[in-house]
């Protein structure tokens, strides 16, 4: 009798052995929750969210990658892609910054006709021209003050190109490159980019008390960009929505050539900046980044684009 039990054990645990190991249903899981789950069974993950998706929390998983199935059979060491649902924003402690009701400088008719350059012992200045661009298709935008545009012929005799790297004058946002990034530099880039890409014309403005380029070869430009039929001062936009700092005056912006409404377009800057102090937006306010992950003082590896 001992002898039959023994065997029917060792049969048993045969049979589970070779029962094959098979996808978990992951419903109502978020990702750290499906990271524990699957890395349990020895199984490499990735994810992929998508945006256009919300379900009741962040990143909630939606189904698997690569044509997979709950209830899939898997080895372990597989490489798994899980779908997951859009990241919510709680914008009780996150900044989420918009463009705000514009309250900066106009742009003056008479910019249009002014020269694109000055000519300067030390190399070429702005001459105050306004001039329409087209964003750079693919990686066009850079970050939060700088960006690609293709320029008209008329002024690629300047820039030997059609296509030319723009930092936008009096103001400096927090980083976004490999190994350099900073907290807001993200909101920042996403802020420029989404209000570059929605716009329906985008126009640079040299300027007569700055040089033509900077120490990296990036044309020095006001950037204009309309909105609602309005056009309005991207760099003023960027400030005063709290993302950056106003910096870098090397002349620019304090000629009489840009004064509007009797304010230099330096001193229009300090208002934006004053403003976004007033108000404790974005850089100047306690609400938190939602790309930056705190307590590792890192980008957030699950929001980071």
């Amino acid at each position: 009798m001992f002898r039959w039990i023994i065997l029917v054990l060792v049969l048993t645990l045969t049979a589970c052995q070779n029962q094959p190991l098979v996808l978990p249903d992951l419903a109502g899981q978020t990702q750290e929750e499906i990271e524990v789950t699957l890395e349990a069974l020895d199984l490499e993950v990735d994810f992929i969210e998508r945006t256009f998706v919300t379900l009741d929390e962040s990143r909630e998983f939606i189904e698997y990658g690569q044509l997979k199935r709950i209830g899939d059979p898997f080895e372990p060491g597989d490489y798994i892609t899980v779908i997951v649902s859009a990241s919510k924003i709680d914008e009780t402690i996150y900044y989420v910054p918009s463009l705000l009701p514009y309250d900066g400088p106009r742009l003056l008719e008479s910019f249009f006709e002014f020269p694109y350059v000055s000519e300067h012992p030390d190399g070429l200045k702005g001459g105050g021209k306004v001039f329409e661009v087209t964003l750079q298709d693919n990686n066009g935008c850079v970050d939060g003050d700088t960006a690609r545009f293709e320029v008209p012929e008329d002024f690629q005799s300047y820039t030997n190109t059609p296509y030319i790297s723009v930092r936008f004058l009096n103001f400096d946002t927090a980083e976004t490159f490999d190994g350099g990034e900073e907290v807001f530099g993200k909101p920042a880039s996403v802020f420029t980019c989404d209000a570059l890409e929605e716009t329906s014309a985008i126009y640079l403005q040299t300027d007569p008390g700055d040089f033509l380029f900077d120490r990296y070869g990036r044309t020095l430009a006001w950037v204009w960009i309309e909105v609602d039929g309005n056009i309005e001062l991207l760099n003023y936009h960027v400030v005063r929505a709290g993302l950056g700092e106003v910096m870098y005056l090397y002349g620019a912006g304090e000629t009489d050539t840009t004064v509007v409404d009797g304010l230099t377009y330096t001193e229009w800057m300090y208002e934006a900046e004053r403003l976004a102090e007033n108000e404790s937006l974005g850089i100047h306010g306690d609400l938190l980044d939602y790309y930056w992950d705190y307590e590792a003082d890192a980008p957030n590896p699950y929001t980071w684009p």
